[in-house]
């Protein structure tokens, strides 16, 4: 096959590629450069398999970057991420592995910045959860909470949410807060304990 067309695609550095009169598809200028592609370039079917693996290697880490580069990803969401890309397997692997060498992607590091941004307002169910479904492993989740207190996190949300309901509070306000605290991630006894401080006794049937 004999390349015919290289045409830069808009302002980016993708190229489209034309083999004898007919448009193959996009290589990126880096792809190009790197195997010496050129206009009159001939090509057989072997080579331009190993070229397409090599840029799709490249497409898909350049999308993994600017995929975390807003904020940090689990290697379970830039799984899903890559794959909903129709990226191969073989591209994800080699991207997700360069992202972990950099430094891009670390589950502990995420672990401990995701508990450390919500543990102020959130108990540690929701912060199990929700690193569950992150893909974190559980010898991670497990060591960020261990040591983590919501007794002050919880008491100052339900501070701050008694000040937004109508005072005296009827009794379906005391579940309505009760159902709010524990959706905030919080275990029945820590919420407990707090209502009895905010005056509302474990006489009460919150639930």
């Amino acid at each position: 096959m004999i390349i015919t067309e290289i045409k830069q695609k808009g302002k980016s550095e993708s190229y489209y590629v034309s083999f004898d009169g007919e448009l193959y598809g996009t290589l990126q200028l880096e792809t190009l450069v790197k195997n010496h592609i050129k206009l009159g370039c001939e090509i057989d079917e072997e080579q331009l398999k190993v070229i397409k693996e090599d840029d799709d290697n490249l497409t898909c880490f350049s999308r993994a970057l600017k995929y975390i580069s807003s904020r940090l990803k689990t290697e379970k969401q830039m799984l899903e991420y890559l794959r909903g890309l129709n990226y191969s397997q073989v591209a994800i692997d080699n991207a997700i592995k360069k992202l972990k060498d950099y430094g891009y992607i670390n589950d502990e590091y995420y672990a401990k910045t995701f508990a450390e941004v919500y543990g102020a307002s959130k108990g540690k169910n929701y912060i199990k959860r929700e690193l569950a479904l992150k893909g974190v492993n559980k010898e991670h989740i497990e060591e960020i909470i261990q040591d983590k207190d919501d007794t002050s996190a919880c008491l100052a949300l339900c501070q701050k949410k008694l000040k937004t309901l109508k005072q005296p509070l009827e009794q379906k306000y005391k579940q309505k807060l009760y159902r709010f605290l524990l959706s905030r991630g919080f275990d029945y006894e820590t919420i407990r304990q707090t209502l009895a401080k905010c005056n509302m006794g474990e006489d009460d049937a919150w639930d």
